[in-house]
């Protein structure tokens, strides 16, 4: 009997400590926003990819597309980007260092805030930005749809 509760003890103990790290830092999801007026309705990442690397300069449906990026040093940017490409930030810092001293292409526009980000997303039909995972339907009455998921941990 006592073996029965020490072990349903450690099962309860177990799956606290992981609803706790769950909601402490566990995965969460990075969500790719465009205008509901971009008439997208999702990305795939190899897209995703493309457009915040500069590789892509327009939508798969052929509107011209404008990558905004979040705060240089802020957390949500290094796990977008490690998250979406599997390399570090320094490695996608260096890749953009290389791109812009070659005259090649330069990095997406930084916005200084999720207000700014959202706002500029929500009033351009271009723009692409990533954001921490936000409840879909208040982004859309924002005019705003998510089109990409990117896990991190």
């Amino acid at each position: 009997m006592n073996k029965i509760k020490t072990l349903a003890i450690l099962f309860l103990v177990i799956t606290s400590v992981e609803t706790w790290a769950d909601e402490a830092g566990g995965t969460h999801s990075i969500q790719v926003i465009v205008s509901s007026q971009s008439e997208l309705t999702s990305l795939s990442r190899k897209q995703v990819m493309s457009l915040f690397l500069g590789r892509a300069r327009s939508f798969p449906n052929g509107g011209v597309a404008k990558a905004f990026d979040n705060e240089i040093g802020s957390t949500i940017r290094e796990q977008f980007f490690e998250g979406l490409t599997g390399k570090s930030i320094s490695d996608i810092d260096a890749y953009w260092a290389r791109l812009r001293y070659s005259g090649r292409a330069s990095p997406p526009k930084v916005l200084e805030s999720m207000a700014e980000i959202l706002k500029e997303v929500s009033q351009n039909k271009s723009a692409i930005a990533y954001v921490q995972e936000q409840d879909p339907d208040e982004l859309a009455q924002k005019n705003i749809i998510v089109v990409h998921a990117v896990d991190t941990h």
